[in-house]
């Protein structure tokens, strides 16, 4: 029988997504967590989040425009992902799909416990992915060929 940790998704939890350069400038937007849980047996770990990209907040109202448009342009209001992997004795590595809209992205993450007396009950996820060819809707951004993005959260879980 699995242990099924909820993600606590009231005071604020979100997730931070963060390219490299393109350009002069970085995309780093944040994206409000809506749910997900993490369930781990002896042979198995499987964690899903879900990200409500149609709130998501940038650091200036450029990019704001530009990321909600591309959220409209690809039906990725919502977006969902499931990973699976193997339980260890220090952190869990998962590899699932993040799906939104018409966009499917393959993506690996580090789950690492991190609270104090219950360690689950707090984790760190990181993690990061390649997309392939983007079109900024920026004035003289254009297209990025290898568009990649970091991912950083850290959440709290309750025992479900």
């Amino acid at each position: 029988m699995a242990d099924v940790w909820r993600v606590k998704t009231v005071d604020g939890a979100q997730v931070r997504l963060r390219s490299g350069r393109i350009g002069i400038v970085n995309v780093d937007v944040t994206a409000p967590v809506s749910g997900g849980e993490l369930a781990i047996d002896e042979s198995n770990v499987t964690f899903s989040l879900r990200l409500q990209l149609d709130q998501l907040r940038t650091g200036n109202f450029l990019m704001q425009a530009a990321a909600r448009t591309l959220v409209s342009k690809y039906d990725a209001h919502v977006l969902s992902y499931v990973g699976q992997g193997e339980p260890t004795d220090v952190a869990y590595s998962v590899v699932g799909t993040a799906v939104g809209g018409t966009v499917e992205v393959l993506l690996t993450l580090e789950i690492t416990p991190i609270g104090g007396d219950v360690p689950l009950s707090e984790i760190d996820v990181t993690g990061n992915a390649s997309v392939g060819t983007v079109h900024l809707p920026l004035p003289g951004m254009g297209t990025v060929d290898d568009f990649s993005f970091d991912v950083e959260a850290r959440l709290a879980l309750e025992l479900g």
